[in-house]
């Protein structure tokens, strides 16, 4: 199958990754239900995966990133988290480079500007076949990274991305990995 036609069930799949945007301009429309009192796991029964958050961030439920399994957030800082998952037999005629290198795809399409990548040291995530990258653009005149990781699991795929502006990236790295580190999946 062409990879023109990945692309497309990917984007068709994904609503698009503009995550940063969505943020921005879904901000007043965003349902924050809980903040995290300790660190804990948010689990999507449905989809069964899981991330484990530090206190103070927020699960969002009925939010602008419908297609999410799990979505977190603290605000204080500008962090973000995302898992999302896809069972669709096309993703499985490729194999898990094509699919990161599509997912990121779509994620610079959203951007204002795209800035560039630096593939991590990543290779596995929850047992798992995993490949991560770190993504630097603008979106709304706002310097932003991506901490963009695909997992090839038994029948599905998933993404778990953290972002946050660029200012904040530095200071708060090592607490999106520990989120993305966490993952699990089945």
């Amino acid at each position: 199958m062409p990879r023109s036609i990945l692309c497309v069930l990917l984007a068709v799949s994904l609503g698009g990754c503009s995550l940063w945007r969505d943020r921005v301009s879904n901000n007043r429309t965003v349902v924050e239900d809980a903040t995290i009192d300790a660190a804990s796991d948010l689990t999507n029964s449905d989809t069964q995966v899981r991330i484990t958050v530090p206190q103070g961030w927020r699960i969002v439920r009925n939010n602008s990133r419908g297609s999410s399994d799990i979505y977190a957030t603290y605000e204080p800082q500008e962090l973000y988290v995302s898992v999302l998952s896809e069972s669709n037999p096309v993703l499985d005629q490729f194999d898990i480079e094509d699919n990161a290198e599509q997912y990121r795809w779509l994620i610079e399409q959203e951007l204002d500007r795209f800035e560039g990548e630096t593939r991590t040291n990543l290779t596995a995530l929850a047992g798992n076949p995993a490949v991560q990258y770190e993504l630097r653009g603008v979106v709304d005149g706002v310097p932003v990274v991506y901490l963009h990781t695909t997992v090839q699991g038994r029948d599905r795929y998933y993404q778990v991305v953290g972002w946050t502006t660029e200012s904040s990236y530095q200071a708060n790295q090592n607490t999106l990995k520990a989120i993305i580190n966490s993952f699990r999946g089945v």
